[in-house]
């Protein structure tokens, strides 16, 4: 029996520039990490490229693919965001959705290892990626910054030399444990954190809200106790009576039951079956109202459908660039887009008057609507809500911004409520004219 050829393995070591500050270090500290990987593995085929768009982070693993070899070692070195690595820029964001990366094919070689040199890749990222691709993955719990050395934060200072070695470390400071933490480091004697790994394994996850759908049908029986969203969402969306709403992660169906004497007609999707259970049956008298499942990005729904598209308290788990594209083709001509979500974001010295409104009206709104404020205590201090969350974080303020701005140029968010360490943005879109994102790049 002929033995097949041993195939080439390769360490392929990727990286961005573009995205934020810091560029030209990332680069340096890509090739210290190729450099070094030369000497530890001779025998292996070290490729080290620049990559500034998802497109080209996929050609990347196709050049491998198609060379008939396998990745031993993958390192991406770069920003991220709560969902995962990012590319392009500020201004034109682009970051792979968990649906694209379950739909990718890399050329692991068997006990592979996958490296996300970038800031809170271990919070999220990390152990999704393992779960998902069934590969070794490593990330980092804390902020990332540049040092000289691997073990310590060593600054570089303002005399940076391009000859020099140059590494992605993660450890306290500022942003993660306050300004102390941040002299510490700059004394030199702060220790560089070690990378977290995550087995690969096919736990099977339920990132659903079916747990708690009961829950949250409770909570929020009367949707107008979020009052600062359902007013902007009332302002924003203006006389609809006999246009067509979609609701894209319409939950138990409260905004769209409050909305019904408003619109012609209303349709939500979500992807719990539990959720939608709830909203069929405190919809069953509003005959202008349907509720139906989606199971990944893509809306079963006939072109030039919908007046307006709405996702309420779920774009933060949506899948942004597929979904996006949906939304673009079953929105008719001049129709809207809509989004209310929760984002991170840690309160402003400028916003404490917001801030404290916001706390008050919470306050009174749980002692004057009882039924609610205990509703709301027994959903967020149950394990399953708990479960729940861990595996669908919240974004990050400027992550939704980014994007929803970019991909609607002239359109801007606002932020209509201020919390602790997070807050509500409100996006509102106007009449859209065009059908596709032409620098969509979607797999």
């Amino acid at each position: 029996m002929k033995e097949s050829t041993p195939k080439d393995q390769y360490v392929v070591i990727l990286y961005t520039t573009l995205y934020r500050t810091g560029g030209d270090k990332l680069k340096r500290a890509a090739e210290t990490l190729r450099d070094e990987k030369k000497a530890e593995f001779p025998q292996r085929r070290i490729v080290c490229e620049v990559v500034e768009s998802k497109k080209a982070f996929l050609e990347r693993i196709d050049a491998v693919k198609n060379a008939g070899g396998e990745i031993a070692e993958f390192h991406f070195v770069g920003h991220s965001g709560v969902y995962g690595i990012m590319f392009g820029t500020t201004k034109w964001p682009e970051q792979f959705s968990p649906h694209e990366w379950r739909q990718m094919e890399i050329p692991f070689a068997a006990d592979a290892r996958f490296y996300f040199h970038a800031c809170r890749t271990a919070r999220w990222f990390a152990p999704f990626i393992a779960r998902t691709l069934g590969v070794r993955t490593f990330g980092h719990d804390l902020y990332t910054t540049f040092s000289r050395s691997r073990e310590f934060f060593r600054w570089e200072g303002r005399a940076a030399r391009a000859d020099r070695p140059l590494y992605v470390i993660s450890c306290p400071g500022k942003k993660s444990h306050g300004l102390l933490a941040s002299v510490f480091k700059y004394s030199g004697m702060s220790k560089a954190a070690p990378m977290l790994e995550f087995a690969p394994n096919h736990e099977q996850v339920d990132t659903t809200y079916d747990a708690v759908a009961e829950l949250y049908d409770d909570v929020f029986d009367d949707i107008t106790v979020r009052r600062d969203e359902w007013n902007w969402l009332t302002r924003a969306l203006g006389d609809c009576e006999s246009k067509s709403v979609l609701d894209i992660g319409c939950g138990n169906g409260a905004f769209l039951q409050k909305l019904s004497g408003r619109i012609g007609e209303g349709v939500g999707v979500d992807l719990s079956e539990k959720m939608l259970d709830q909203a069929r049956g405190r919809c069953a008298q509003q005959s202008n109202l349907s509720f139906a499942q989606i199971l990944g990005p893509e809306l079963l729904f006939a072109d030039d459908r919908f007046d307006v598209v709405m996702s309420v308290l779920s774009f933060r788990y949506l899948d942004w660039d597929p979904i996006l594209h949906e939304i673009l083709r079953v929105l008719k001509p001049g129709g809207q887009f809509v989004v209310i979500d929760m984002v991170a974001a840690p309160v402003k010295l400028k916003e404490m008057p917001a801030f404290a409104k916001a706390k008050l009206g919470v306050v009174f709104q749980r002692f004057s609507r009882r039924r609610y404020g205990q509703a709301l205590h027994r959903m967020v201090t149950d394990k399953r809500w708990k479960t729940m969350l861990r595996y669908n974080p919240i974004r990050s303020e400027h992550e939704m911004k980014w994007f929803l701005e970019s991909r609607f140029p002239g359109a801007k968010a606002e932020i209509i409520n201020v919390g602790w360490n997070s807050r509500i943005l409100a996006f509102h879109s106007g009449p859209v004219h065009f059908k596709q994102v032409e620098k969509l790049a979607y797999p």
